[in-house]
């Protein structure tokens, strides 16, 4: 505890401004081999319903190898992740 870690699982919390627009469509695009692609009023909650993030545009990772989880960190390339299992 001195050392400041914590071993609960949830991630940090981050810049949670409210979006302007709050509702509307939300389009998720896979990238090939890569990331999900998320345009609209998006809001990330961890499991215990904390707000991580608001944003209207990010990309989120679905290769599992991303040291900022939910978020890529383009650590695919590295990892040599391939979405149709190639």
């Amino acid at each position: 505890e001195k050392a400041g870690c914590k071993a609960t699982g949830e991630p940090e919390s981050g810049e949670a401004e409210t979006l302007a627009v709050k509702n509307g469509p939300l389009n998720v695009t896979p990238t090939r081999d890569g990331p999900l692609h998320v345009e609209g009023a998006l809001e990330i909650c961890s499991a215990s319903g904390r707000t991580i993030a608001r944003a209207m545009e990010t990309w989120l990772c679905r290769c599992g190898h991303s040291k900022n989880k939910p978020f890529c960190d383009g650590s695919h390339e590295v990892a040599g992740f391939r979405a149709d299992g190639s």
